[in-house]
């Protein structure tokens, strides 16, 4: 008897523990963790295929959830391609045609350099924030770290590609170690996992990020942070399409 009531009190903790937490406050928190106030980032991204694989070099540079910029520099068939987002609009400079193309909403979801990551991810990923309803479903451990377990549902005046997202955040540190991505039909689509904890410009992050399709789990993107500096010196003036056009001779700030 004694055994069950104490089976009983600490399930009733844990479900208070999680019904006094704001799951909206963690996610913005997980956010801010590893985005910082702005930010400059050096990235190579793998696109693993059962016949081919591929390899991507970038820098990135943001501010806010508003504003980023992303500039190809490997392999050379796309470097100098530079991708912009300001707000809700986004943009790609393609400088082997000297044009602008405007990202519209049906390209969002197509494959960021024909890997597993969509346009909207890679430059809006502070949608989580703001485009979300958020709830929290429990507690889990993954990778073995105590994480919450937050299902984020996408408010209904929003145009996101998907029906929700199952959000993996570390208690200790704000890290969100997994997420899974699911369709309008609540099928999986993929599993986005976080890895290799590291400290970067005195932040505790991940630094190597890997999707997996569901589908087909032969194919794989990872991404490795290769140099990360927080909360760097940088204007919204710096994000211009005029910027864009400067291809490789764009200055970043750091």
């Amino acid at each position: 008897m004694r055994a069950k009531i104490s089976i009983l009190i600490l399930f009733l903790v844990e479900a208070i523990t999680i019904f006094a937490q704001d799951p909206n406050q963690i996610i913005q928190k997980a956010y801010e963790n590893s985005e910082g106030a702005s930010q400059y980032a050096e990235m190579t991204m793998q696109i693993v295929r059962p016949r081919w694989q591929r390899e991507v070099s970038f820098k990135f540079c943001s501010l806010g959830k508003d504003y980023s910029m992303v500039l190809i520099s490997n392999p050379a068939k796309e470097k100098g391609q530079t991708y912009l987002m300001v707000e809700d609009e986004m943009w790609m400079w393609n400088p082997a045609i000297s044009r602008i193309v405007k990202l519209g909403p049906s390209m969002m979801s197509q494959g960021w350099m024909n890997s597993d990551y969509s346009n909207d991810e890679l430059l809006n990923g502070g949608s989580i924030i703001t485009d979300y309803d958020k709830k929290i479903l429990g507690s889990e451990t993954i990778s073995g770290k105590d994480c919450w377990k937050i299902e984020l549902i996408p408010k209904l005046s929003t145009t996101i590609i998907w029906g929700k997202q199952i959000v993996w955040v570390s208690k200790d540190k704000y890290l969100i170690l997994k997420t899974e991505y699911y369709d309008e039909d609540d099928f999986l689509v993929k599993t986005h996992i976080a890895s290799d904890i590291k400290i970067f410009d005195g932040r505790e992050i991940p630094t190597k990020f890997e999707i997996i399709s569901e589908d087909n789990p032969d194919n794989k993107t990872v991404i490795m942070m290769n140099v990360i500096k927080f909360d760097i010196d940088v204007d919204p003036s710096f994000f211009t399409q005029q910027n864009m056009r400067k291809g490789m001779s764009l200055q970043f700030p750091q």
